[in-house]
């Protein structure tokens, strides 16, 4: 599962506005589109989207984010795919379980995200990632088997559930 890019989108002071991209290779055309549609009128934590517009298929992640000085952010985390061939609900499981781990460990931040987005998008390729994100703070995540390769043969996945 080979996402084209991971975007942060972020309730800023003039509305939603791009974070972060990784990498940066959707046209600037489509990313403002894409920004829009990442968190729809209404959402609210936990939620997830998916959308397809100019060719390409999105899966976002709707959390917040804290804020000491002033109100909490609305914040959405994004994969965004070239083609329907992609599991959306191993994007949700590890995109929630990345936001609930940073939350655990007090880390939930804009910086932190942007921080994380390329080693996350890395791992998104070998479906698995192991990010430090402080000296005595790690993330690990195994992706589901069957996400990692949906196109896997289909005598061998036979086998393998009449065998388990």
């Amino acid at each position: 599962m080979k996402p084209l890019s991971l975007c942060l989108i972020n309730m800023g002071t003039r509305g939603l506005e791009l974070v972060k991209t990784f990498p940066d290779v959707i046209p600037a055309d489509s990313m403002n589109q894409l920004v829009y549609k990442t968190i729809p009128m209404g959402s609210s934590p936990g939620d997830f989207a998916s959308t397809t517009f100019n060719n390409l298929n999105l899966t976002s992640y709707i959390f917040r984010i804290p804020s000491a000085e002033q109100r909490d952010n609305l914040a959405s985390l994004v994969a965004v795919f070239d083609s329907t061939n992609y599991d959306s609900n191993a994007i949700k499981q590890v995109f929630s379980w990345v936001i609930t781990e940073l939350e655990k460990k007090d880390l939930l931040s804009t910086g932190t995200l942007q921080e994380i987005l390329p080693k996350l998008y890395k791992g998104f390729n070998k479906g698995t990632f192991k990010i430090e994100i402080t000296s005595t703070s790690t993330i690990t995540f195994d992706f589901p088997k069957q996400s990692q390769d949906p196109n896997g043969n289909a005598i061998e996945k036979l086998s393998d559930d009449l065998w388990d």
